[in-house]
């Protein structure tokens, strides 16, 4: 678990920089279990891969990873990442979609450096930094070379086509960070901060889950959410995270901070909160020159 320190930390560099690398978020054994998990999905469905892969693709996702083991379930709240999820993206917290992705040798599949959402109408995305984040988890070191994500640290608050992603010399620009994974680690990001995957230049497959959070009240794909979720019904918060709907709630009402009832402790200070914002005086702000 982080600190309340770190957390902070971690959320300042979130705003500031547009991402940030949380390394050994998973412990080795968790590690294991996932290389276990994502390894059997994939022979599962080696057939269809070799298929595609012969028709030229150049990474594969594999279907329905939540449904694949309870281990990919179990990632959706991690105990040390669910506060931070909480803190950047908001209270009304859910999952949007999940990929679980085989990357082969090869040139990128990704655009040179883009915003996912740039083309999102009725949302001012430079002054919205927690509607749509990813979270990319690895259980596999990768080498440099290995198709690593990359950033222009700071760009979701450009304005459009303040950043040439076609210029030849950007991708040795001192302004890109690239973030060389280890087993265990994950990057969380803004969709909208300038990034791609590079291209990978070794003979290994680069393999990564993929896990998309936003608003409850946004429309959720397909993988955003188990096939039974009738085994969640114990569990309110993973409820909310999978888009299960409360009969009486509003979408717009949903909140993970209003599904645990308040402590004694908790109901005594809002009453004192609410005495005193009613009972003591506002400041007068000075006039303004």
């Amino acid at each position: 678990m982080y600190s309340s320190d770190n957390l902070l930390d971690l959320k300042l560099q979130f705003d500031s920089q547009g991402y940030v690398h949380l390394p050994g978020l998973l412990d080795s054994a968790l590690v294991e279990r996932v290389r276990e998990a994502f390894f059997a999905a994939r022979d599962r469905h080696a057939a269809t891969t070799e298929q595609s892969l012969r028709t030229g693709a150049r990474f594969i996702d594999l279907p329905s990873i939540l449904d694949a083991d309870p281990v990919f379930v179990d990632l959706v709240d991690l105990p040390a990442l669910f506060p931070l999820l909480r803190m950047t993206v908001g209270e009304d917290l859910a999952l949007n979609e999940t990929i679980a992705r085989l990357f082969y040798p090869g040139p990128t599949f990704t655009s040179p450096f883009h915003s996912d959402v740039v083309n999102m109408l009725g949302v001012n995305h430079a002054h919205t930094p927690n509607f749509l984040v990813k979270l990319h988890i690895f259980f596999e070191d990768l080498l440099p070379e290995q198709g690593c994500l990359a950033f222009i640290p700071g760009s979701q608050h450009f304005p459009p086509a303040y950043v040439n992603p076609h210029r030849p010399t950007l991708a040795s620009s001192s302004a890109v960070a690239r973030v060389v994974p280890r087993a265990g680690d994950a990057v969380l990001f803004n969709t909208h901060v300038l990034h791609m995957a590079e291209d990978n230049r070794t003979d290994q497959v680069r393999t990564s889950l993929i896990y998309t959070y936003g608003h409850f009240w946004m429309k959720a794909k397909p993988s955003g959410a188990p096939s039974d979720l009738t085994r969640f019904a114990a569990s309110p918060q993973r409820q909310q995270l999978f888009g299960v709907d409360l009969p009486g709630v509003s979408h717009f009402a949903r909140r993970l901070d209003w599904l645990t009832p308040p402590t004694a402790v908790q109901r005594l200070q809002n009453t004192g909160e609410r005495i005193a914002h009613r009972l003591l005086p506002f400041k007068k702000m000075p006039p303004r020159a």
